[in-house]
C-alpha cells in the first residue's frame, strides 16, 4: 500500500467553526519537504478556484502552481494533482506535465475530476453540463491527452473531429499517417487517477485510468465498488489501483481517538455544511448523495475510512482495507506537520515492515 498527504490547499479540512479557513502555501511546502523526510510516498493536491471547505469568500491555492514550487523543492516523493475537463485543454495539460516532469525528474499523477460547483463553472466562462455531460467531456479529454503524447494509427483531435473529439490523420503519399510530434516525451505520461462513485466514473477508469480514487465509505460498499471497477476493467486488458481518501485521528489510546472525534463533530459549522449541501444536490453527483451532515464535517467522508483509533487499532484498520483492495491511502489530519510524524513512525512502518516479512 502507498501512503499520501493531502495538501491543505483550502486551509483546514474540517467544516467546523475553528479551522483555518485559507491556504498556507508556507505551510504546504514544509508539509511536502517533512512528508518527503518522513517517508510518504506521494502528496496530492486538488484543484477547485473556490474554496469547497469553507465556502467561496475563503481563498484556495492553485494545486499546479503549488506542486511547480514543491517539484523544485525535492526529489522523490510523488506528485499528483488534479484536473477538471474543460478549465484547462488537454494539450495545455500536456505542456504542463511534460514542463513539470522535467522540473519534478519524476513521474506524476494528474486526477480527473468531472466537478460539481456551477458557480465556479460559470465565473470561469466553462459550460456547465449536466452529470452525464460532464463525464462525456471528460472522456473526450483523455482521448485527446493520450493522444499528444501516445497518438492513436490515424487520430487526432481537431476542430474538424466528431462527437468523440477525433478526426483523422492526414495521409503521407505512402499511404501512413502523417502523425505529428509536438515535443512531448511519451515517457512523461503521468500516472491517470479518475475520482467519481458513478457508473460512469467507474467505466472511464476502467477504460483509461491507472487508479480509481474514492471517498470514504462503509466497507460493503467499498468492495462493491472495488470488484465493480476491477471486473470493468479486466475486460479491457487492464489492471487498476484504488486510491481511499481517509481522515486520520490516531493517540495513544481509543479514548483519546473518540474523544477527538467527537469534538470535531460537536464543532461542525452547520452554515457551510447546508450550503454545500445544496450545492451538490443541485450538480447530482453520486458521492454525496446520501450523505449526513456528520459524514460532511470533512471535505469527502474521510472519517467513513475507520483511520480513527489508538495506533494499534489503526495499523489494523490499514490491514483490512488493504485486504479489501484499497492500494493507496490519501490521509488528511488535523495537523499533518504534528500528526504525519507518528502515523509513519507507528503505523506506516509497523504495516510496511510486516508486509515485508510476509513477502520473506
Amino acid at each position: 500500500m502507498e501512503f499520501g498527504i493531502w495538501l491543505p490547499v483550502y486551509g483546514g479540512w474540517l467544516r467546523t467553526l475553528d479551522q483555518p479557513s485559507g491556504p498556507d502555501v508556507a505551510a504546504c511546502l514544509a508539509i511536502a519537504q517533512q512528508a518527503e523526510a518522513l517517508g510518504f510516498d506521494f502528496l496530492y493536491a486538488s484543484e477547485n478556484l473556490l474554496n469547497c471547505i469553507h465556502g467561496p469568500a475563503e481563498g484556495v491555492a492553485d494545486a499546479w502552481s503549488l506542486l511547480g514550487a514543491i517539484a523544485a523543492k525535492t526529489t522523490k516523493v510523488g506528485l499528483s494533482g488534479a484536473v477538471k475537463p474543460g478549465f484547462r485543454s488537454p494539450f495545455l495539460v500536456a505542456r504542463m506535465i511534460d514542463t513539470l516532469t522535467r522540473i519534478a525528474e519524476r513521474r506524476l499523477g494528474v486526477n480527473i475530476v468531472c466537478g460539481w460547483w456551477k458557480e465556479e463553472f460559470e465565473l470561469s466562462g466553462v459550460d456547465y453540463l449536466d452529470h452525464a455531460g460532464r463525464y462525456d467531456r471528460a472522456a473526450a479529454f483523455l482521448r485527446d491527452f493520450h493522444s499528444l503524447f501516445q497518438p492513436p494509427l490515424g487520430t487526432l483531435f481537431t476542430e474538424g473531429a466528431d462527437e468523440g473529439g477525433y478526426a483523422p490523420f492526414p495521409r503521407l503519399p505512402g499511404g501512413e499517417a502523417a502523425v505529428p510530434s509536438y515535443g512531448l516525451d511519451a515517457a512523461a505520461l503521468p500516472e491517470i487517477w479518475i475520482s467519481g462513485h458513478s457508473e460512469r466514473a467507474t467505466l472511464m477508469a476502467a477504460e483509461w485510468g491507472d487508479c480509481l480514487f474514492l471517498n470514504g465509505m462503509d466497507d460493503a460498499t467499498l468492495a462493491a465498488h472495488i470488484a465493480a471497477a476491477r471486473q470493468q476493467a479486466n475486460r479491457f486488458g487492464r489492471t487498476l489501483k484504488v486510491a481511499l481518501n481517509a481522515y486520520v485521528i490516531v493517540t495513544e489510546t481509543a479514548g483519546q481517538a473518540e474523544q477527538r472525534r467527537r469534538t470535531v463533530l460537536s464543532r461542525r459549522n452547520p452554515e457551510t455544511i447546508a450550503f454545500f449541501r445544496s450545492v451538490m444536490e443541485e450538480s447530482g453527483a453520486s458521492a454525496w448523495a446520501a450523505l449526513d451532515d456528520e459524514q460532511m464535517v470533512d471535505s469527502n467522508a474521510g472519517l467513513e475510512a475507520g483511520l480513527i483509533g489508538s495506533f494499534e487499532e489503526v495499523r489494523e484498520r490499514v490491514a483490512e482495507l488493504a485486504t479489501l483492495g484499497v492500494d493507496k491511502l490519501v490521509c488528511q489530519f488535523d495537523d499533518p506537520m504534528r500528526d504525519a510524524g507518528p502515523f509513519m513512525k507507528r503505523v506506516i512502518r509497523p504495516h510496511r515492515e510486516a508486509k515485508a516479512g510476509v513477502r520473506a
